[in-house]
């Protein structure tokens, strides 16, 4: 490879990463407009938009650092109790597009 190939490469690539930056600002500025729709289902004339609305669970910081000292110094025995009692649960919004189907649901 050339140094003029090497060049021209990571000026594109520099390029693409910075409108990939450019359009995620732009998508979280959509979310954010589309936020305040409940979950369903939402049509324009060309595209269809799902909404929807999921739980997950996550462990919180201590629970967390209890399983790194748990598992760096192999050792065994957290309660089920306890496990739950350090478990977090975060609702992750989920936007799926696809083709209409002319129902113009809401």
């Amino acid at each position: 490879m050339t140094t003029t190939n090497l060049t021209a490469l990571i000026d594109a690539y520099a390029a693409i990463k910075t409108q990939l930056g450019r359009l995620e600002v732009e998508k979280k500025r959509l979310e954010a407009a589309l936020a305040e729709l409940p979950a369903g289902a939402y049509e324009s004339e060309d595209n269809r938009l799902t909404i929807s609305d999921s739980v997950r669970e996550g462990v919180d910081k201590v629970l967390g650092d209890e399983i790194k000292n748990v598992v760096d110094s192999y050792k065994a025995g957290l309660s089920r109790q306890y496990l739950t009692a350090h478990t977090t649960e975060t609702t992750v919004r989920t936007h799926r597009l696809g083709l209409p189907t002319g129902k113009n649901l809401a």
